[in-house]
């Protein structure tokens, strides 16, 4: 939606005195929130406003200059003005308090937002010929689609799942029913959305990462705000707490150093989402810090991983760390390792169970008497209780379904996509569901197997046809 900014500035020069004048700069890039019951009637206007905003650059008061005709769009430029936020209108450096005047324009059919615009099903079904599952595609091979990470919930509910797709020309979120196999576009960005995201189904929000920035978007009502911005930083990961007050983070506290290595330092920042304070609530690590996940239940507890950034041939750090599992309470005051662990064993790919109770983990040995085996495992959240089964998994990324039972990863014996029935240390059933044959060339190309709610289906992606697919394999998890 176009946004025009028109400032009305009075003021008064006496005598042969100079004034230096710096108008107000809009600081937060927020979008106003279309409608979405005058969206899906084609209801749209423009609202003119006059915006008052003070010395602290934030709106005091927001006056319809020109009504759109529309009570319901005329409401949302208004909610939308409050949230804007400026830099302060300065007056021989001073800030002084200034009247902008403001246009929002709603528009269905703008060919510059393309917010809710409908793709239709591209999706192909088959037989597996080598395992006999019914396996379907979902996105088309003319551009590049894969799902989220495989720790981040990708599922919206049993019939609908975020995905990203690159079919406007930059990668965007979108959504996927599966019921009628259409794309609903949910952002419309030039540049590219990051990989980094973090979804809470219940509350219909999903928070991505781009150009160095997170954002919040409502899928349903399809509003979409500034989070967090920082020049400053570099954002390796992010996670938000399950009572949705916290946002943390991890920087690079040196980012200009190097990208061939992990010297950092790297730090854990925590920002509350309604006043926007930031607190470090760890020590300056010289490792680095990925994969920070929110207990689903627990909202003081944060786990991510250390490792190591080493690229062949570059300086800094080579080797795995000794622990990569570690925790931090959300008020800095404890933390540590999730162990003990085995002498010899490299636990990799770590992901909560649904109801928190555990986190489960892909792992080898690296060294040692058992160099070589292989399994999928998990512990609680303090690291006790831990047991494993063996399976020639690798580095493999899964999960588990909400029953605790079943077992999905994207590797066993290679490339094929796997399901085990299991009883805590024991393999009840193993059941090869398709070999994925992808080539592991980046993150949109890795299977990242996540169950349906209604353990229906398993959903991954794959570049096996060249570029990333969305795909899912029906399984039926019997209740």
């Amino acid at each position: 939606m176009k946004k025009t900014i028109i400032f009305l500035l009075i003021i008064t020069l006496s005598g042969c005195s100079t004034v230096k004048v710096e108008s107000p700069a809009l600081l937060n890039d927020i979008k106003p929130n279309y409608p979405l019951q005058a969206r899906d009637k084609g209801i749209q206007g423009d609202v003119e406003l006059n915006i008052l905003v003070n010395q602290k650059g934030k709106v005091e008061q927001a006056k319809i200059v020109e009504s759109s005709g529309y009570k319901v769009l005329d409401e949302a430029a208004l909610e939308y003005a409050s949230k804007l936020l400026f830099k302060p209108y300065l007056v021989d450096d001073k800030p002084q308090s200034v009247w902008v005047k403001w246009k929002v324009n709603f528009k269905t059919n703008s060919e510059e937002n393309y917010v809710g615009k409908v793709w239709q099903s591209e999706k192909k079904v088959w037989i597996d010929p080598e395992f006999g599952h019914e396996i379907t595609q979902w996105t088309s091979d003319k551009y590049r689609n894969w799902h989220l990470y495989f720790n981040v919930e990708s599922f919206i509910d049993e019939n609908n799942a975020i995905i990203y797709s690159d079919r406007t020309g930059s990668v965007n979120v979108f959504k996927l029913n599966f019921q009628t196999g259409d794309l609903t576009q949910l952002t419309n960005h030039s540049t590219d959305v990051s990989g980094a995201a973090w979804h809470y189904p219940k509350l219909k929000k999903i928070w991505y990462a781009i150009n160095n920035s997170i954002r919040v978007l409502n899928y349903e009502t399809l509003e979409d705000n500034l989070v967090l911005q920082d020049s400053t930083a570099d954002l390796k990961s992010f996670t938000i707490t399950c009572d949705e007050k916290y946002l943390v983070y991890s920087v690079n506290m040196n980012p200009g150093f190097s990208a061939n290595n992990s010297t950092g330092p790297f730090a854990i920042m925590r920002m509350n989402l309604l006043t926007k304070k930031i607190k470090q609530i760890s020590p300056d690590y010289g490792f680095s810090i990925n994969h920070l996940q929110a207990s689903p239940t627990d909202s003081t507890m944060i786990i991510y991983s250390w490792q190591h950034q080493y690229r062949e041939g570059g300086p800094g750090i080579v080797g795995n760390t000794p622990i990569r599992f570690w925790w931090i309470k959300i008020d800095g005051s404890d933390g540590g390792p999730i162990g003990p662990q085995e002498f010899g064993i490299h636990r990799t790919h770590e992901f909560w169970f649904y109801d928190g109770s555990r986190i489960g983990y892909s792992a080898r040995y690296i060294f040692g008497p058992n160099i070589g085996k292989q399994f999928l495992g998990s512990c609680k959240p303090d690291g006790s209780d831990n047991y494993m089964f063996e399976a020639p998994v690798g580095p493999a990324h899964s999960q588990v379904f909400k029953d605790n039972k079943h077992w999905v990863a994207d590797q066993n014996d290679g490339m094929i996509l796997t399901m085990w029935t299991f009883d805590r240390d024991k393999v009840l059933k193993e059941e090869k569901l398709f070999r994925h044959n992808s080539s592991w060339g980046e993150q949109p190309t890795h299977p990242h197997p996540h169950f349906s709610p209604d353990g229906k289906y398993v959903l991954f992606s794959t570049d096996r046809t060249g570029k990333p697919q969305v795909y899912t394999v029906k399984v039926n998890i019997e209740k």
